[in-house]
C-alpha cells in the first residue's frame, strides 16, 4: 500500500532541502528483470517439484522488478528556491571524523516532537512483509531521522536498509549514514 501524501521535508531555510517521499523511494527499487531472481518465497521449491509441467512453463516469465520492493532510498536533496535537484555533495564532507553522537541520543533529554510515518508496505502476497518507514525525534539540541526499509521474506530472509540524518543544533553540519544488513530466516531466528 502506497502512502503518497506521507512525506517528511528538512531544510535550513534556503539553502538546501531534504525530503522523504514514497515515490522517490520506490524509483530507487531495481526494475532489472533478474533484480530479484534469487529471492524465492519458502513454498516455490515444493510447487516446482509438485507441479514440473506447469514449473517450466513458468520459467520464462520475465519479473519485470524487484518483487520485495528494496530500496536504498536515503532522501531527495533539493537545492535552493529554485526547487532543482541538489548533488550530493550538498552535504559535503564531515567535518574530520564526524559521526552521529549516540551518547547525545541516549541521555535523558526530553522528546520535543517525535512522529512515525509509512511511506509504503507490502504483504508480499502474504509470504512476509516490506515496508518503509520514517521516525523522526527532536530534542532540545539535536534531531535525528530515521528512514528504515524492512523486508521479511518468511522462512527465507530479512533484510534491513537504514539511513540516519542527524543534526546539532548551532552547527551547519548535517550528518547522514547509511546500512545495510541481511541475513537468512534461519540465522536470525537462532
Amino acid at each position: 500500500m502506497l502512502f503518497g501524501n506521507n512525506h517528511l521535508t528538512v531544510t535550513n531555510g534556503s539553502d538546501v532541502t531534504v525530503t522523504f517521499r514514497a515515490m522517490d523511494a520506490l524509483k530507487r527499487v531495481d526494475y532489472a528483470p533478474n533484480a530479484a531472481e534469487g529471492i524465492k518465497v519458502a513454498c516455490a521449491a515444493h510447487w516446482a517439484k509438485n507441479n514440473a509441467e506447469a514449473a517450466e512453463k513458468i520459467k520464462d516469465v520475465v519479473k519485470p522488478y524487484d518483487w520485495t520492493y528494496t530500496t536504498d532510498y536515503t532522501g531527495t536533496l533539493v537545492a535552493g528556491d529554485d526547487g532543482g535537484s541538489a548533488p550530493e555533495a550538498a552535504f559535503g564532507p564531515p567535518p574530520g571524523d564526524a559521526i552521529i553522537d549516540v551518547e547525545r541520543l541516549k541521555r535523558p533529554d526530553p522528546i520535543l516532537f517525535y512522529d512515525e510515518l509509512v511511506l509504503y508496505e507490502d504483504e508480499l502476497a502474504d509470504n512476509g512483509t516490506a515496508i518503509l518507514t520514517i521516525r523522526v525525534r527532536v530534542m532540545p539540541t539535536c534531531f535525528l531521522i530515521l528512514v528504515r526499509f524492512f523486508l521479511r521474506v518468511d522462512d527465507v530472509l530479512f533484510r534491513v536498509n537504514e539511513t540516519r540524518l542527524y543534526h546539532t543544533f548551532g552547527t551547519d553540519v548535517l550528518l547522514r549514514e547509511y546500512s545495510s544488513r541481511e541475513d537468512t530466516y534461519a540465522a536470525v531466528r537462532a
